[in-house]
C-alpha cells in the first residue's frame, strides 16, 4: 500500500491535545508531526474513529457487509457484535455465516459468542448451542455476549456456569443483561464475573451497577431509548462508560446516526471532548481488547478526518489506512456475494387459530403493557364484556388488540394474548424478527387479518409485513434467516419507513418504531409480561402465567 501524508488539526486523544500536523500512514500511522500548536480553522479535524459497544447486526435487517456500508459514513471503524438471533435461528451455522461475512468488509467487526440459546427454556428456538459450540467459537470471539439467563446464574446453573468458566479460561469479557435489579442479586452476578450491562433505562440503576463494579453501555437504538436517562454519566462516570446501539433499524441510523449521535448530543451538553472520545473510543477499546487503531504511532490507520468536528461531519472515513468512505462518492468499499441460510417450516392456517374463546362471562385476562420508548412492558388486568363461550375481540377504544405468537420450527397451536398501547384500529402487522427466539409474532385487530398475514409470513419464509384497511398486504422480505436481506440498505431503510407509515396510516399504529417494539414483546427475559410460542410469560417471576386469571 502507499504512504500518505495528510495536514489536519490532529486531535490526539492519548495527550488530550488538538494541534496541527501532518499525519503519515500506510496500513499503520507512521509518523505524526506537530507543525503548531494552535488549531487552523481552515483545515479539517483528524479523529480516531468510533466503536458501537454492543449490537445485533441482525436486527438491522442487512448482511454485515451491506451494514458495514451504512455506518461507515457515520465515522464508525468498529462494532462489537453478538449474534445471538441468528444463533437462536441457524446455531453455530448462523455464527460462522455472520462471521464469514464480516470479513469480506473492511470495518473492524468484534464478536462476542452467543451464551443464552435459546434465552430461557420456555420457548422454542431453531437450534442447540451451549458450551460445547461457544468452546468452538470462543478463539474466533472477544467476548462472552450477554448473560441474560440471570436467574440460571443465580442458582449456579450447570450449563450456564460452563459458559462462564470458557469465557474465564480464554481471559476474556463476560457481558451482562440484568434490567432492573440492583439488590443482593447484583452483587452475585457480578462476583461471577459479569462485567458491563447495557439493560440499564434509569440513572439511579445504572448508578448501582457501576458501584457493584460493572460496565454501563448506554443504549440508544430503534425502540429503546436510554440516552436522555443516562447522559449524566458522562459527566460523573466516564471511566465507566460505553455507548451502543444494540438493536437498530436501517432507516433510523440513516436519519439518527450511529455512534455519532452519542458524540453530538455529548458535544451539546458541554462535555469535554476528550472524555467523550473516552467513552466512544478509548473504553471500547481496551474493554474488548480491540486490535483498533487510536490514531497513535504504530495504530492499525482506522481514523476519520472530519470538516466540522462539533457535528461530527464526516468527509472521509479510512479503516487500515484505505479510504472506505468519502463525502463525493460515498462508502467506496466493494461487496461480494453472500449465501443465503434459513429455517421456516411450511403450514397454513384458519381464523380460529387466532380467536381467544372465554372461558366463563366477562373473565378478567392479562394484557402486555407498552411502555413508551421502552422494552420493558407492564402486566395490566383486563375485564370485557363477553358472554361464556363467545371469542373475546380486540377494544380499539381501550386501545387493547390482539398479539399471537406462531412457531415457525415446528407445528404447534398458536399462542394469543392481548396488548395495550399500540393504537392499532384495523388490520394486522407482523414480523419474523421477533427476539430471542424469532418466531413469528403479529399484531391485529381480527382473526381473519391476523390469519392473513400469517400466511404471507409462512409463505416469503420470513420478513415484516402490515394489512391495513382496504389494502393488500404490503411486505418486505428477509430471505437470510428470517432477518435479514441482501439488498442495499437505502433501499432496505426506504421499504422499512413504507412500512411503518403503511402500519401508521393504514392500521392507526401509534408507535415511533412499531416493529422493533413488537419484535421485543416475545423476549422473556425482559419484564413484566411478555408473550412467547408457549404461551405469556411473568418475567417477575420468571415463570408461565395465564392468559384468563
Amino acid at each position: 500500500m502507499t504512504t500518505n501524508t495528510i495536514t489536519v488539526n490532529y486531535v490526539d486523544i492519548i495527550k488530550r491535545e488538538i494541534y496541527v500536523a501532518n499525519v503519515t500512514f500506510n496500513t499503520k500511522i507512521i509518523k505524526v508531526e506537530k507543525i503548531s500548536d494552535k488549531v487552523d480553522p481552515k483545515l479539517d479535524f483528524c479523529t480516531p474513529g468510533l466503536v458501537d459497544a454492543h449490537v445485533h447486526i441482525e436486527s438491522s435487517m442487512l448482511t454485515p457487509q451491506w451494514f458495514a456500508r451504512m455506518v461507515l459514513p457515520h465515522g464508525t471503524v468498529a462494532v462489537v457484535c453478538d449474534p445471538h438471533e441468528i444463533a437462536n435461528v441457524m446455531g453455530e451455522k448462523g455464527v460462522r455465516f455472520m462471521m464469514k461475512d464480516a470479513a469480506k468488509a473492511p470495518l473492524h467487526f468484534a464478536f462476542t459468542i452467543p451464551s443464552c440459546v435459546p434465552a430461557t427454556p420456555f420457548e422454542t428456538n431453531g437450534a442447540v448451542f451451549g458450551p460445547e459450540q461457544i468452546e468452538r467459537l470462543m478463539p474466533d470471539g472477544v467476548g462472552l455476549a450477554e448473560m441474560m439467563n440471570y436467574p440460571g446464574l443465580l442458582a449456579n446453573d450447570p450449563k450456564v456456569m460452563a459458559e462462564i468458566e470458557i469465557a474465564k479460561k480464554a481471559g476474556k469479557p463476560i457481558d451482562g443483561h440484568i434490567p432492573g435489579i440492583v439488590d443482593e442479586r447484583l452483587a452475585q452476578y457480578v462476583a461471577a464475573g459479569v462485567s458491563t450491562d447495557h439493560e440499564s433505562f434509569t440513572l439511579e440503576e445504572a448508578q448501582a451497577k457501576i458501584r457493584q463494579g460493572m460496565k454501563i453501555l448506554i443504549r440508544e437504538g430503534s425502540a429503546a431509548r436510554n440516552l436522555n436517562a443516562l447522559a449524566p454519566l458522562f459527566k460523573t462516570d466516564v471511566d465507566n462508560i460505553m455507548a451502543c446501539t444494540d438493536d437498530a433499524h436501517p432507516d433510523d441510523i440513516r436519519d439518527r446516526g450511529h455512534i455519532d449521535k452519542f458524540f453530538r448530543r455529548a458535544m451539546s451538553d458541554g462535555i469535554n471532548i476528550f472524555d467523550i472520545f473516552k467513552v466512544l473510543t478509548l473504553n471500547p477499546i481496551e474493554h474488548y481488547k480491540l486490535n483498533v487503531g487510536r490514531l497513535q504511532v504504530g495504530d492499525s490507520a482506522d481514523f476519520v478526518v472530519l470538516s466540522d468536528l462539533g457535528n461530527f461531519k464526516v468527509r472521509t472515513s479510512y479503516i487500515r489506512g484505505e479510504a472506505v468512505y468519502d463525502e463525493y462518492s460515498g462508502s467506496v468499499i466493494r461487496l461480494t456475494r453472500t449465501g443465503k441460510v434459513n429455517n421456516f417450516i411450511e403450514r397454513t392456517f384458519t381464523d380460529d387459530d387466532f380467536k381467544v374463546i372465554a372461558p366463563a362471562a366477562n373473565p378478567t385476562l392479562r394484557v402486555i403493557g407498552l411502555v413508551p420508548d421502552q422494552i420493558v412492558s407492564e402486566s395490566l388486568d383486563w375485564t370485557p364484556s363477553v358472554a361464556e363461550g363467545e371469542e373475546v375481540v380486540s377494544s380499539v377504544e381501550e386501545d387493547i388488540v390482539k398479539i399471537a405468537v406462531v412457531n415457525r420450527y415446528a407445528f404447534a397451536p398458536v399462542v394469543n394474548g392481548f396488548i395495550r398501547g399500540t393504537g392499532l384500529k384495523n388490520g394486522a402487522i407482523a414480523s419474523s424478527i421477533a427476539h430471542d427466539s424469532h418466531n413469528v409474532v403479529i399484531i391485529g385487530r381480527d382473526a381473519a387479518s391476523m390469519r392473513l398475514v400469517a400466511e404471507t409470513m409462512f409463505q416469503i419464509k420470513g420478513g415484516i409485513c402490515v394489512l391495513g384497511k382496504g389494502v393488500r398486504v404490503r411486505r418486505l422480505k428477509l430471505p437470510v434467516a428470517g432477518l435479514m436481506t441482501v439488498s442495499p440498505w437505502d433501499i432496505v431503510a426506504t421499504e422499512y419507513q413504507r412500512l411503518i407509515n403503511a402500519a401508521k396510516t393504514k392500521c392507526g399504529v401509534t408507535l415511533p418504531s412499531p416493529f422493533m417494539t413488537m419484535a421485543f414483546m416475545s423476549l422473556l427475559v425482559i419484564p413484566s409480561l411478555k408473550i412467547g410460542d408457549k404461551g405469556l410469560f411473568d418475567v417477575d417471576k420468571f415463570q408461565m402465567t395465564s392468559l384468563f386469571k
